[in-house]
């Protein structure tokens, strides 16, 4: 049941002039207002949800403040923070940084601004209802406005029905999903009612979805005066403020014109009603009855129409009412297999224009109409040959379906024809027949990754060499997936001509996310080798960050990761060396060390020279100890002790210091941790940077 009573500034300011010193306070200008209390459940003694709306006419502030106060009988003890929400009137949560729960009162306190003229809707869960049957006055205030009331009934039905009949159901049109005009009523209200300016009837209608995002007021009549507010409440429900128009009428006629672009229920029906809620009483319509629509079938064109050919497809779509820029368009193909597993957007068009925000998921193309797309009834939707797109492997007569915004249409049958296509085999090295997906042993070990750049934010080509499928791969359908770790930069489109599969331009290379797919356009049988090279031109580009980074490579028809490599990203100034090797590489030149560095259970010791020579950083050395200092850090060694002095503090090492020719060796890791250095390794090679 729906309940509000809308109180204006105006009115509440008449009443303190009534109640109070002829010389108000700056603070009694402004007094927020409540507009509707209700809960889920109203009977005595019920632990419920209560959903409270309000209007403030003040600023608040992060750290203001708004208090909720239930009268008398109504228990708070089971009521949690979690168990507040706030929203505003665009159901956009508003943050909250506090609630306090007294035994009356509910205080919270918000972490944003809240401005002026906003609705707000308070949702407290875990109340629990009086006792006692009654009316009861719920408060709310801020600390910046006095309080508002607005009353509840606990323990009373108060829902009616409006007169001795249903009231009556007019509309513009009763096919299913068109949109279309509507009347209710008029009919009677119950009792002594009479509708007041300012106070809200709510709209619930027969079916969800069938609103607008939003209705303009100036499309909505309440007793033939335009209202003064429309909000849509729910998915299926809106409020409407009655205008001065209708002030103190018994009846209610609620007019609603097509341009509100209300639609009837998708489904035909022959039972389907309204209710109409006002001063906590509801009315019902009669039923009526919406007819199912004639579907207005589409023609598919294609390119080519032969069993699993490659192919464009285009076909135009008439639709029951405009639709505009940025509506979502989903396209339902017959089989998953017709559809690439990622496709660009510069291969699809509507009305002759690139569409936005593309994604498939198996049969399924979504998208949105493009931003300069206007308003059309009619779309022309094109998916180019360079889509990707194939026709299914079996002959036989298919439909598409497309919806725009929420309403499906049917495409007329089209016909597929020639000789079904089966998985294919190698026939030098024939899979099972009775199994052909069933991977073939294959070690691929050996198989390696490299870029062609290992600089940060360089464009990078790559090599990828995988040494033997256990699947074969079929030509303009199966993949090699390749995936990126987070910063690397993709971009959205790869031309097919910068990437080659043995030695032969791709058939497709498409992007998801962080991962590349890239389909060959030869077969590639079982046990055979695969090498990828992607070009520069690609567009890659490695992180900003050096460091090791991790490669998989997959391939659609095997289970699980084929391999993974790992990759090193390391600045141009940083230094490197290899372990056993007495020198590092500095800027391009060798640098010789008193002796090479080595590994004690798994940690390398390095000579303090390094640190002096490579690094930069003040190092001082004798035959028994070493002193570095760097990064705000004093640390010191002693040969022989696996206790370090940091700042003065001892600090035990993963391994004791030792000497070779006369010079300290100190654990690596440790030294750069303190100096916060970072170490890379690939391949035998080291590189320290910043």
């Amino acid at each position: 049941m729906h309940k509000s009573a809308k109180k204006g500034l105006a009115a509440l300011m008449a009443a303190t002039v009534l109640t109070a010193p002829l010389a108000m306070s700056p603070m009694a200008a402004y007094a927020l207002s409540v507009d509707d209390v209700s809960a889920d459940n109203t009977d005595t003694d019920e632990e419920t949800e209560y959903t409270i709306e309000f209007e403030i006419e003040k600023d608040l502030k992060r750290g203001d403040t708004i208090t909720v106060s239930f009268p008398s009988g109504y228990s708070l003890k089971k009521v949690r923070e979690s168990d507040v929400t706030l929203k505003d009137d665009d159901k956009s949560k508003v943050d909250i940084d506090k609630v306090d729960v007294g035994s009356r009162e509910i205080k919270i306190t918000v972490d944003e601004k809240i401005k002026a003229d906003t609705g707000l809707i308070l949702y407290i869960d875990r109340v629990v209802n009086p006792s006692k049957k009654g009316d009861y006055a719920i408060k709310v205030k801020t600390n910046r406005e006095s309080y508002d009331d607005e009353d509840i009934t606990i323990g009373k039905s108060s829902s009616s029905k409006g007169s001795s009949k249903d009231f009556d159901v007019s509309q513009g049109n009763y096919e299913e999903g068109a949109t279309t005009s509507i009347t209710l009523g008029k009919f009677s209200l119950s009792k002594s009612d009479k509708l007041k300016k300012g106070k809200y009837i709510y709209v619930d209608f027969p079916d969800k979805d069938m609103l607008p995002k939003k209705i303009d007021n100036s499309d909505v009549k309440v007793n033939g005066s335009k209202a003064d507010d429309v909000r849509i409440t729910d998915s299926d429900s809106i409020r409407i403020e009655i205008p001065k128009g209708a002030d103190g009428d018994d009846y209610i006629k609620l007019e609603f014109s097509s341009s509100a672009e209300i639609r009837n229920p998708s489904s035909a029906g022959s039972k389907y009603t309204y209710k109409v809620s006002y001063n906590d009483r509801d009315y019902e319509s009669k039923t009526f009855e919406v007819k199912g629509g004639k579907k207005k079938a589409f023609d598919v064109k294609l390119s080519d129409k032969g069993v699993g050919a490659r192919t464009g497809y285009s076909f135009d779509v008439s639709l029951n009412e405009k639709v505009y820029a940025n509506t979502l368009v989903t396209v339902d193909f017959p089989r998953a297999e017709m559809v690439p597993p990622v496709l660009s957007n510069l291969n699809v068009k509507v009305n002759g224009s690139e569409v936005m925000s593309l994604g498939v998921n198996g049969s399924r193309v979504s998208f949105r109409t493009p931003s300069g797309f206007g308003s059309s009834s009619k779309l022309n939707i094109e998916f180019g040959y360079d889509a990707f797109l194939r026709n299914p492997n079996t002959p036989g007569s298919y439909e598409i379906v497309v919806t725009v915004d929420g309403r499906k249409y049917y495409s007329e049958s089209f016909e597929i024809s020639g000789a079904p296509i089966t998985n294919p085999t190698n026939p030098t090295n024939p899979t099972n027949p009775t199994n052909p997906v069933t991977p073939v042993p294959v070690d691929n070990s050996t198989a390696t990754l490299t870029l062609s750049k290992t600089t940060p934010q360089a464009v990078t080509g790559m090599q990828v060499a995988i040494r033997s499928l256990g699947v074969p791969l079929v030509r303009n359908r199966d993949f090699v997936e390749i995936v990126l770790p987070v910063g690397f930069r993709v971009p959205a489109y790869i031309a097919p001509q910068t990437v080659t599969v043995n030695g032969v331009a791709a058939a497709f290379v498409g992007v998801r996310g962080q991962n590349l797919i890239i389909v060959p356009s030869q077969d590639i049988p079982a046990r055979s080798g695969v090498n990828i090279n992607l070009l520069e031109t690609a567009g890659i580009a490695t992180p900003a960050a050096g460091g090791v980074y991790s490669i998989g490579v997959y391939s659609s028809e095997e289970p699980g990761l084929l391999f993974a490599r790992p990759v090193n990203v390391v600045p141009p100034n940083s230094v490197t060396f290899q372990a056993s090797v007495g020198s590092f590489m500095k800027n391009g030149k060798k640098i010789a060390l008193p002796a090479a560095p080595f590994a004690v259970n798994g940690h390398t010791l390095m000579p303090a020279p390094f640190f002096r020579d490579g690094l930069g950083v003040s190092t001082t050395y004798t035959n028994a100890t070493a002193k570095i200092v760097g990064n705000g850090k004093t640390i010191q060694f002693k040969v022989g002790s696996n206790v370090a002095t940091v700042n003065g503090k001892a600090v035990t090492l993963p391994v004791a210091v030792q000497a070779r020719n006369n010079v300290p060796v100190v654990p690596l890791r440790f030294v750069l941790d303190q100096l916060q250095y970072k170490i890379s390794y690939n391949n035998g090679s080291y590189a320290v940077f910043k």
